[in-house]
């Protein structure tokens, strides 16, 4: 599988979620999500640095990273 294809089918299968939080985790995932740099999808829209971004905070976040971001 190249990588557009697994990217595609990744973005598809979030987006397919009910609710708003599969559509935004689709989104974040087609803007930052690279199969070929270290971690999950999940792991490299956690260590987005685009705060000028309208999902930035309500990118998808492990809840130890949301207690971290917290005491920032």
């Amino acid at each position: 599988m190249n990588k557009a294809s697994h990217v595609v089918k990744t973005i598809e299968k979030l987006s397919s979620k009910a609710g708003l939080r599969g559509k935004i985790d689709a989104k974040c995932c087609e803007c930052i999500y690279d199969p070929y740099q270290k971690g999950s999808w999940r792991y490299q829209v956690e260590k987005c640095t685009s705060p000028t971004c309208p999902l930035f905070s309500s990118r998808a976040m492990s809840s130890k990273s949301k207690k971290r971001e917290a005491k920032k």
